[in-house]
């Protein structure tokens, strides 16, 4: 077995490197929801391996290695990084070191592209969302829904549909920010 070494967006990939442009995901989740926002990983990543353009790196703080200092391997992560991942939940919302520390680099003036996800519901009339109000947040949206539900009021089967669903709407936000080169005649 080979000893894993510390890096920035280690290899914790999906998708083949060939060909396919390299888009270095930032993780933000709160320590409250760290099972629920493995589950989501878990299902995006499946989706996110199968991608035809482009190969996933993802970063978390879990990647961090002990010993390593925490604080420098985060700020590190979110200078490297290509786009923010938001698993916004209540606790989320109420972490002073997200709010101080994370938040700034994908709210704001010369802020990194971001994708929200609703983990759990939030009640945006009556929470404050630190920034994210102008952005579109994504939760899941069927006919037969009175509401789009966040990911942990899908049920299992819907939480595959989840993750579909936000792999589609990740992919065309990266083809905005990354338009193929190749589909254009010379």
């Amino acid at each position: 077995m080979r000893p894993r070494v510390s890096t920035i967006f280690p290899a914790v990939e999906s998708g083949a490197s060939m060909g396919k442009q390299s888009v270095e995901v930032f993780v933000s989740y709160a320590r409250a929801n760290k099972y629920l926002a493995s589950r989501l990983l878990k299902h995006y990543k499946e989706q996110a391996g199968a991608s035809k353009r482009f190969r996933y790196l993802f970063w978390q703080d879990r990647d961090i290695l002990v010993g390593d200092d925490w604080q420098e391997a985060i700020r590190s992560a979110l200078d490297k990084c290509t786009l923010g991942l938001l698993l916004i939940s209540p606790a989320f919302l109420g972490s002073q070191y997200i709010k101080k520390k994370e938040l700034p680099r994908f709210v704001g003036g010369r802020a990194k592209p971001v994708i929200p996800v609703m983990l759990q519901p939030v009640d945006p009339k009556l929470q404050d969302l630190k920034g994210l109000k102008e952005k579109q947040i994504f939760r899941l949206d069927r006919p037969k829904f009175s509401e789009p539900k966040a990911f942990a009021e899908c049920t299992a089967a819907r939480r595959d549909e989840f993750a579909l669903e936000l792999f589609r709407r990740v992919e065309a936000r990266l083809a905005r920010i990354f338009p193929d080169r190749r589909a254009r005649p010379r």
